[in-house]
């Protein structure tokens, strides 16, 4: 176990995957400097009043990443690529070049740990133009000589709150869309464990230095998370592929995310070890229980 205990500093720090970490290290005596663009937005105030140090400034402008990187331990960088609920060609290339300024930086500097969080995906011949901006990121990592983990989680459970919602119908079903063949199994994690394994790679570095780790805490297919949802919510639940076409109609990027699930499901993620290392790593029942979701 490490026996330093920052600081860390956050980017992306009032993103879900931020929030997570930030909580997770806290809870662990770590302590965290949340890097934000505006520190009176309400998850800025959460952080603080969760116990860390907000600092503020903006990945354009390096001069503030360099202040709030000055004589930390460790950083965590998760980036995005959106831009409003799109991703856009502009935010593939600002998330590339943040990523190599921010990793530059950290080289410059001398951190001693940085945890990036990828996505499973990165480094495959994916042709979706948003993995290999990932791609580039890891890759900048490994030329820097960074003293590095690589987390690569795969689709969040979370999702179900938001853009992958199930529906109930006019005849009182749940309805699961999503845009997957109904026998290809779909790795799912809970944004809550991301947090959990960046905060655990900080207080394992033996473990989890120069190591690239996948992350998941479940795999169905879509049947099988209908039925899930049916159990929780005591609902009769099915699920129903859309079209590819019409998810591209909305964003590209995600349309050849989910062509990509379809002609590439790759191997289930050995979960053994996350589990050893984490034993209250979520499946999707859990999750579902966790959050107390409701229609």
């Amino acid at each position: 176990m490490s026996d330093n205990k920052g600081p860390v500093l956050v980017i992306g720090a009032t993103g879900q995957q931020g929030r997570a970490t930030t909580r997770q290290l806290l809870e662990r005596g770590w302590d965290v400097r949340a890097f934000v663009r505006d520190p009176e937005a309400p998850a800025a105030a959460g952080l603080r009043d969760a116990g860390a140090e907000t600092v503020v400034g903006d990945l354009d402008d390096i001069d503030s990443v360099r202040a709030a990187m000055k004589d930390v331990y460790g950083v965590f960088m998760m980036l995005t690529m959106m831009e409003g609920v799109h991703i856009t060609d502009a935010g593939i290339a600002a998330e590339t070049r943040r990523g190599k300024a921010v990793v530059e930086l950290a080289k410059e500097l001398g951190v001693r740990h940085f945890v990036y969080s990828s996505l499973e995906g990165a480094g495959e011949d994916s042709g979706v133009e948003y993995y290999a901006a990932k791609t580039a990121i890891e890759g900048y990592i490994a030329d820097a000589g960074l003293p590095a983990t690589i987390l690569r989680p795969v689709f969040f459970m979370d999702n179900f709150n938001t853009f992958n919602r199930p529906v109930r119908t006019d005849n009182g079903e749940l309805l699961v869309n999503l845009a997957v063949r109904p026998d290809i199994p779909l790795e799912l994690i809970a944004v809550r464990d991301i947090g959990a394994f960046a905060a655990i790679a900080f207080d394992r570095p033996a473990d989890y230095l120069g190591r690239t780790v996948p992350l998941s805490g479940d795999r169905l297919t879509p049947p099988q998370i209908a039925a899930v949802f049916g159990t929780v919510t005591g609902l009769p639940a099915h699920s129903n592929q859309i079209p590819i076409e019409q998810i591209k109609a909305f964003d590209e990027q995600v349309g050849k995310m989910f062509a990509y699930f379809n002609e590439a499901p790759g191997h289930p993620i050995d979960t053994s070890t996350l589990h050893a290392h984490h034993p209250d790593l979520m499946d999707l029942e859990t999750w579902l229980q966790a959050t107390e979701w409701t229609v």
